[in-house]
């Protein structure tokens, strides 16, 4: 009897469908050993928690991913086709030897063109593989893509490598990128300044705790720049707390014969207590003429706190004795505080400046946030007018109701929109003349209009 005589047809199958499963086993523990792979890699890189190059992590992430594809591939080629693939170029077997073997189903899958079926399996298990996986980790190709290649170079790169990839991360403010900055800043490295800046931006949040706690801890670095950041940062925060200290960083600079930062002028508006009165006052007279206007506006921003009203008098009184370019910021801080009684001020500040004052343009101010000044800016004093047209908008922003206020007021601005050097104040001085008019109680209109003489008696 021959040894080279044909298997059983039952054998041959029998070994087929033990092979099937011991690859949908290996097929199952590659699945779920790549996904805890993918899910660990991600969750570490998201958090920040690693030091170094991410090329090893990423490469095991793809790694994983790629494994899984191949053991998915080979599993389809199995139960679809037949397991061709693996017959021919695995085992080596060609299509004499499966008729021998009287496998006729694996005979079969031999004859169909294998070299070219496997290779678009392992395409489409590598897509789905990709899918599954990022749906997994919320999407975490693209988060790397986006964040976690900057996230890499805030962590291994060149401090201007750091600066560039702290600028990019401000950009998408959110909780996911709040670890790696929050490293950053309490690394104290060159970054560090960028961070706190960074920080600050994420004043939309829902919740600014996050932020807060660990700009306070910055606040009282010995790093000079990592300090004066975290200060702008809280201020932006409106973080009242930090007043005090950004109070005696303003002090230091004038006691060192420094200009003051404009953002910290900016970070005191933005917190409105009323304990920076003093010192804004105290700016308003002393300080170079830009700070003079920061100080200007700053107080005005104090409109809404309980006993901000007392600002308008320190405005009035700096009024006359101002610079024009103060005089323009004191006009608009009036404005924005809209006390009725300052109209009296105003009229004396419009009577008392030259034609050419009245036509000159009330410039405005840009904060710019960055550390280098780049991109990030607030614009302050806009409109930008020019200052006779500043005081009649101020006026209109105020208006005069009381029957005392406009016995002196309308009759002022009949004037103004009669004689007014430029058009466009005559123009404004006719608009808000319209708009007091409209707008005061008619019982006391004709009484008062009888006494200005703008109506004759019954």
């Amino acid at each position: 009897m021959s040894d080279d005589r044909p298997a059983p047809a039952p054998a041959a199958r029998r070994r087929s469908r033990s092979i099937r499963a011991k690859l949908v086993s290996l097929t199952l523990l590659a699945n779920l050993a790549g996904l805890v792979v993918a899910i660990f890699v991600a969750r570490t890189l998201r958090g920040g928690l690693l030091g170094g190059s991410d090329t090893l992590w990423m490469a095991s992430y793809y790694g994983a991913m790629v494994v899984v594809a191949l053991f998915d591939a080979f599993l389809v080629d199995e139960l679809v086709f037949g397991g061709n693939f693996r017959r021919a170029y695995l085992e080596g077997k060609d299509a004499r030897q499966l008729e021998r073997g009287g496998d006729d189903e694996a005979f079969a899958a031999s004859m169909r063109p294998q070299g070219r079926t496997f290779p678009v399996v392992v395409v489409v298990c590598g897509l789905l593989t990709y899918f599954v996986f990022n749906l997994a980790n919320d999407d975490f190709d693209s988060y790397y893509r986006t964040v976690g290649t900057h996230v890499a170079k805030l962590r291994s790169g060149t401090p201007e490598e750091q600066q560039a990839a702290v600028a990019q991360l401000s950009i998408r403010r959110g909780p996911h990128v709040m670890p790696a900055l929050i490293q950053a800043l309490h690394g104290e490295g060159p970054a560090a300044p960028w961070a706190a800046w960074a920080l600050g931006r994420f004043h939309d949040l829902p919740t600014r705790h996050p932020v807060v706690t660990p700009l306070v801890g910055a606040m009282r670095s010995s790093n000079p720049a990592v300090r004066r950041e975290a200060l702008v940062a809280l201020g932006r925060l409106q973080h009242r707390p930090a007043a005090s200290a950004i109070h005696e960083e303003i002090r230091a600079q004038l006691a060192a014969g420094q200009t003051v930062d404009p953002r910290l002028m900016y970070a005191l508006g933005s917190i409105q207590v009323l304990s920076s009165v003093p010192l804004l006052e105290e700016l308003l007279h002393g300080a170079d003429e830009e700070t003079q206007r920061l100080a200007a506006w700053a107080l005005a921003q104090h409109r809404d706190q309980r006993g901000g009203r007392a600002v308008v008098e320190v405005l009035e009184k700096r009024l006359p004795s101002a610079s024009l370019p103060v005089r323009c910021a004191i006009v608009h801080g009036l404005g924005i505080l809209a006390d009725e009684r300052s109209n009296f001020a105003l009229m004396q500040a419009y009577d008392d400046a030259t034609p050419d004052e009245l036509g000159t343009l009330c410039d405005r101010i840009t904060i710019h946030f960055r550390p280098d000044g780049g991109d990030d800016t607030a614009l302050l004093l806009r409109p930008e007018r020019k200052l006779g047209m500043k005081v009649v908008l101020a006026m209109g922003q105020m208006r005069a109701t009381s029957a005392d206020v406009r016995a002196a007021v309308e009759p002022w601005i009949i004037e103004v929109a009669a004689n007014a050097p430029l058009p466009e104040i005559r123009e404004g001085g006719q608009s808000l003349l319209a708009g007091i008019r409209g707008q005061r109680d008619d019982a006391k209109a004709k009484s008062v209009d009888q006494a200005l003489g703008l109506e004759e008696g019954p």
